[in-house]
């Protein structure tokens, strides 16, 4: 397999993101997260096109006045929020102190916003060791954490 380390990093991440156990490295639930990586591996390795191989992927932002929309790739056929609710991110103006933010799904794209920061300049989603996603596409395979900032 020719996957860098941070592909392999990130796809892991990604795969057991909502089925792992943030109080040991290795997960209990091993079927989905192979069926996850072997989804990734069918798509990359053996040219499946058919298949989404893994939820969204943050792909890039777009300040929109005192909101960021972020774009991904993987969305399949489109974003759900798990129990209809997004959670986990936070949003940070220049200053970088970063609070709880409110996302909402707006056709492939989450608007995030909160009312203290007036000027955004960055998000983060589910980046602490208890994020608990709640970003999925509708084939259920959850969003990998990220970062928008360097």
């Amino acid at each position: 397999m020719t996957i860098g380390g941070s592909c392999i990093r990130e796809r892991t991440t990604s795969a057991a993101l909502d089925v792992g156990d943030f109080k040991n490295i290795h997960p209990g639930n091993k079927k989905d997260v192979g069926e996850r990586l072997a989804l990734w591996a069918l798509a990359k390795d053996y040219g499946r096109q058919d298949l989404i191989c893994c939820g969204p992927i943050y792909q890039g932002l777009k300040v929109e006045g005192g909101k960021i929309r972020l774009a991904f790739d993987h969305t399949g056929p489109g974003l759900v929020a798990k129990d209809g609710n997004l959670a986990n991110f936070v949003i940070a103006g220049a200053d970088k102190k970063f609070v709880p933010a409110k996302a909402m799904i707006d056709g492939e794209t989450i608007v995030v916003s909160s009312v203290t920061v007036a000027e955004p300049v960055a998000v983060r989603y589910a980046f602490d060791n208890a994020g608990v996603p709640s970003l999925f596409n509708k084939e259920g395979l959850p969003a990998s954490s990220f970062r928008t900032e360097d």
